[in-house]
């Protein structure tokens, strides 16, 4: 009876310390995400300190997206022969890392990408892994409410890292933002405390196939970026190695079988463009009002709240929406939204400030409604027990579009022929620019939403 006794209360402890290690790794977890939304909106100083085009400033996002992406899925692998404590630990260790080089070295634009590669690293960890802990140490019961309250985190990061970036590089310096990330030290005692120490298992990482995926990401947007065809030919090499490599490998971390599912295939090629879409415009958001409004990042900032409040509602309804629609038409109704907000920004880009919030607000909240029914779509697609890798498939392409979707913004943003004017009431070069660029924009989306409703939407019944 002692021994039972004792062991209760063994258990019971491990709850507890579980329990009290969920708020500490939630934390965490909105301060990466926080971290990497305050260097999104600084690009604009950071080009004129460093006296670089768009393009080339885009660079210390787009690597960052794909390291991400990336990264989440090795910290999924890892996760299963390293403890998630380890992991955690070493997560931040390249967190603070990568912020001291950058910091250190905030005269030279190619160590700050580097140092945002590294620092990124480690922030790839915390969304991957808080989600992988949830669900093996808490019961099925409770889990929900703890994945849910990711979402939420997820939207109040942007809100928070929005004005961390707008009012940091406004008051102070864009460059102080690598300070921000040693916070982060403070909650490694409580990770070394409170997370279970898990004996290690023997598992297996797919290097080479995640390395042929960095090289196809990476070829890709160079070739976007220079249209040079050489970049062209290495992802097409690549890729052709890739389907290569995964057929012959059972230990690929993605299996030949998803790429022979059709509609799972489908929608990941509407998710790839729809979604390079997105941070595209949030890209090019901060230049525009800059430029044709004189504001600066602290107000541009505040202008970007309403937007998020509205999107993080949006988001939180979105399941409930799709469940009484249907998915075909929460995904069809979300890019025609896009279209909207775009066209309204394109048409109106001289008018008011008025007009970009409103856009914006349309915007955000069009993708918000549009994730959780896309997703699902996918998944329904595939067999129960590939969830879990086509969930991680998938927010890898995502990850990797919105790179993309920066790298073209830029590209266009640093191209002569953007400032042709094409509305005539449009007389100035700069507003001509950023209009075409929006319209060009919407125009992807008019193609995603043709492409959805010809491969996927005309096929299923809601």
């Amino acid at each position: 009876m002692a021994t039972l006794s004792a062991n209760a209360i063994v258990t019971e402890a491990k709850e507890y310390n579980v329990k009290k290690a969920v708020p500490v790794i939630l934390l965490l977890f909105l301060l990466c995400l926080v971290i990497d939304n305050s260097f999104k909106i600084v690009s604009v100083d950071m080009a004129r300190d460093f006296h670089i085009s768009a393009t080339t400033v885009s660079w210390q996002a787009t690597l960052a997206g794909l390291v991400i992406g990336i990264g989440a899925v090795v910290y999924a692998a890892l996760a299963d022969s390293i403890c998630i404590r380890r992991l955690f630990s070493v997560g931040i260790i390249l967190i603070c890392a990568g912020s001291v080089i950058g910091y250190i070295f905030q005269q030279s634009f190619l160590l700050v990408v580097v140092s945002r590669i590294i620092q990124t690293a480690g922030l790839a960890s915390a969304e991957t892994l808080y989600v992988i802990f949830v669900t093996k140490h808490l019961p099925a019961n409770e889990q929900k409410k703890f994945l849910g309250l990711s979402t939420s985190s997820f939207a109040l990061s942007q809100i928070i890292g929005a004005l961390t970036g707008g009012f940091v590089s406004t008051y102070f310096h864009w460059t102080s933002l690598f300070l921000v990330p040693l916070v982060t030290l403070l909650i490694l005692p409580f990770i070394l405390k409170y997370l279970p120490k898990e004996e290690a298992k023997n598992s297996h990482v797919d290097v080479a196939g995640l390395f042929l995926v960095a090289i196809i990401s990476s070829s890709l947007l160079l070739y976007i970026t220079d249209f040079n065809w050489m970049y062209l030919l290495l992802f097409i090499v690549a890729f052709s190695l890739f389907l290569i490599y995964i057929s012959k490998n059972s230990k690929a971390f993605i299996g030949i079988a998803f790429f022979k599912n059709k509609q799972f295939l489908s929608l990941l090629g509407v998710a790839f463009v729809i979604y390079s879409v997105q941070l595209a415009y949030i890209f090019l958001f901060p230049f525009l009002l800059e430029k044709i409004y004189g504001l600066k990042l602290d107000t541009i900032s505040l202008l970007l709240i309403p937007a998020y409040v509205l999107a993080a509602t949006v988001g939180a309804l979105s399941g409930k929406i799709a469940r009484v629609m249907g998915s075909r038409q929460c995904i069809m109704i979300a890019m025609t939204g896009i279209i909207v907000s775009l066209l309204v920004g394109g048409f109106f880009v001289k008018t008011s400030v008025v007009i970009f919030v409103v856009s914006m607000i349309l915007f955000s909240s069009s993708f918000a409604l549009m994730y959780a029914p896309m997703l699902d779509s996918c998944i329904s697609t595939i067999a129960k027990e590939n969830s879990g890798t086509a969930v991680g498939f998938f927010n890898l392409i995502l990850n990797v579009a919105a790179s993309i979707g920066i790298a073209y913004t830029a590209a266009m943003m640093d191209h002569s022929a953007m400032r042709v004017r094409l509305i005539g009431y449009i007389s100035n070069p700069d507003a001509s620019m950023y209009s075409n660029i929006l319209l060009v924009l919407a125009l992807i989306t008019v193609f995603s939403l043709v492409l959805y409703w010809g491969l996927v939407g005309r096929k299923v019944s809601r």
